[in-house]
């Protein structure tokens, strides 16, 4: 089976285990057998907004106005295909495969723009893409709840300088917002009194 990683360090004869920094996924190297999952990999990045179907096919979803253009139009990555092995484990998100140990490339491919490579994988109806002016209003509204809940477990609010911070803080002022205002809500209950 040919497995997949993407990463916009070209020129890689092997992978080697790593932490991912903003995930609290242990060292490992993680490779998926699904392409356009691996190309959301092309640019390195606070969050990939992504998921799998009921009938196993890979979505994108924008989680902010033209996020997919945003974040990966002209960026440039390589792909690289390995081999699989038998070290090699599932893990619950569908398609991905994680090691402890290094595994060497089999090949690398140059993937000029990222973006491009995104929509050329929906048109071949290998990627469903949910733009945020398809979304419905429910489904923003539990974006603006999840990305408030990532604000408040993170420790953002006291780190409002950060690279992390200063993103969400950027893409999601309304879920910024909300973090702030329950912070606030809270520090007033335990007081004992009101806002």
């Amino acid at each position: 089976m040919t497995l997949y990683h993407c990463s916009p360090t070209p020129g890689l004869e092997v992978l080697r285990p790593s932490v991912t920094k903003y995930f609290g996924k242990p060292e490992q190297v993680c490779l998926t057998a699904s392409l356009p999952m691996a190309l959301m990999y092309g640019i390195k990045h606070f969050e990939y907004a992504y998921g799998c179907t009921r009938d196993g096919r890979i979505y994108y979803e924008e989680y902010f106005p033209n996020a997919l253009e945003e974040l990966y139009r002209g960026k440039a990555a390589s792909l690289y295909t390995c081999a699989w092995r038998a070290d090699m484990e599932t893990t619950p998100i569908p398609n991905e495969y994680v090691t402890p140990g290094e595994v060497p490339v089999e090949a690398e491919l140059p993937v000029p723009d990222v973006c491009g490579a995104l929509l050329e994988q929906e048109r071949l109806g290998a990627l469903k893409i949910i733009r945020w002016d398809e979304m419905g209003e429910k489904r923003r509204r539990w974006v603006v709840r999840a990305e408030a809940d990532t604000i408040r477990e993170k420790g953002l609010l006291a780190r409002p300088g950060g690279p992390f911070a200063r993103y969400l803080r950027e893409k999601y002022p309304e879920s910024w917002a909300l973090a702030v205002r329950e912070a606030t809500e809270e520090q007033a209950e335990r007081k004992g009194g009101t806002p």
